[in-house]
């Protein structure tokens, strides 16, 4: 204890700089984990979390209970997860090389904000800009159709197109922005081992396969790891706003985010039962927790120098 003290004081200048994130962390991550005890109790707003009674296990046995709609929702949520990890880190991993590979920098950093900019458009708008592509009346899509002669396609009512058109959505979303860890750890690559290996002979695409995504494991494997916690979360503003809650998508585009949200809006059937949306969130955190402490021993295995703890 005196030791942890003594290193402390002597790194004090950095705790302080350090201080306002500690103290936002405790605020927004550990304060709020009492509101779990809700999960387990028959929550009544009269009597506040602490008065409610206990009632056991009976929220998460509703989860259980809804049969098909638990199956439908979980595999929406984890399919869903695992399209746009997979292709968002497979986009963000070649959009770094290549712009890594550009050798006009100026063209590079144009493009790059150019990419970046649709991060910063809320999802409310996205919402109107995709409801433009896909109207059935005046869409930009079926205009297109019609010029080829082809039948207009009501979008909102079809659920099967949806896996895809949301894929597009937040893979143009979200690729500009998730590639920045990626184009740095390029950056900060020795070009001394590029040089060497052109010397060799080696081509661009040899040094790409042989140097540079070796070195970027590391970091593959930690945002992986990270990843895998969010398995059995969704973006709200995805798979609520953009799909404008259709009931005619849920076969498709529900998720346990918007199963809930559309439940806090007094719109779904639990809308009063705080109790089990609570217990779903705690599911979805016992879950994810899980899964990457599982992961990251199976990644600390296979090569310790790639785990995340």
């Amino acid at each position: 204890m005196k030791k942890t003290l003594l290193t402390a004081y002597r790194q004090r200048a950095l705790l302080c700089m350090a201080l306002p994130a500690i103290i936002l962390i405790i605020m927004f991550n550990y304060v709020p984990l009492y509101g779990i005890i809700v999960a387990f109790k028959n929550f009544d707003f009269s009597l506040g979390i602490g008065g409610s009674q206990w009632n056991g296990l009976e929220n998460f046995r509703y989860l259980v209970g809804m049969g098909n709609k638990t199956w439908r929702i979980l595999r929406n949520t984890m399919g869903y997860w695992a399209l746009n990890t997979l292709t968002g880190m497979a986009c963000n991993l070649i959009l770094a090389l290549a712009i890594n590979e550009c050798r006009k920098k100026y063209f590079t950093k144009v493009t790059h904000t150019i990419m970046i900019f649709p991060t910063f458009i809320s999802f409310v708008a996205v919402t109107f800009m995709v409801e433009a592509l896909l109207k059935t009346n005046g869409g930009l899509i079926n205009q297109i159709l019609a010029m080829f002669g082809k039948a207009p396609v009501s979008w909102y009512r079809e659920s099967k197109y949806w896996p895809f058109i949301l894929t597009i959505v937040n893979l143009w979303k979200g690729t500009g922005y998730g590639c920045i860890l990626y184009v740095s750890a390029l950056a900060g690559m020795d070009t001394e081992i590029f040089e060497a290996a052109e010397i060799d002979g080696a081509s661009r695409f040899q040094q790409i396969w042989h140097i540079s995504i070796p070195q970027l494991m590391a970091l593959i494997s930690i945002k992986l790891i990270m990843a895998v916690g969010s398995i059995m979360h969704s973006n709200t503003g995805l798979y609520y706003l953009v799909t404008k809650n259709q009931v005619l998508l849920h076969p498709t585009v529900q998720t346990i985010d918007a199963y809930v949200f559309d439940s806090l809006r007094g719109t779904g059937e639990l809308s009063s039962k705080f109790g089990i949306q609570a217990a779903i969130t705690f599911f979805q955190m016992i879950i994810g927790s899980t899964l990457v402490i599982i992961t990251n021993a199976i990644v600390n295995k296979i090569e310790p120098a790639n785990a995340l703890f």
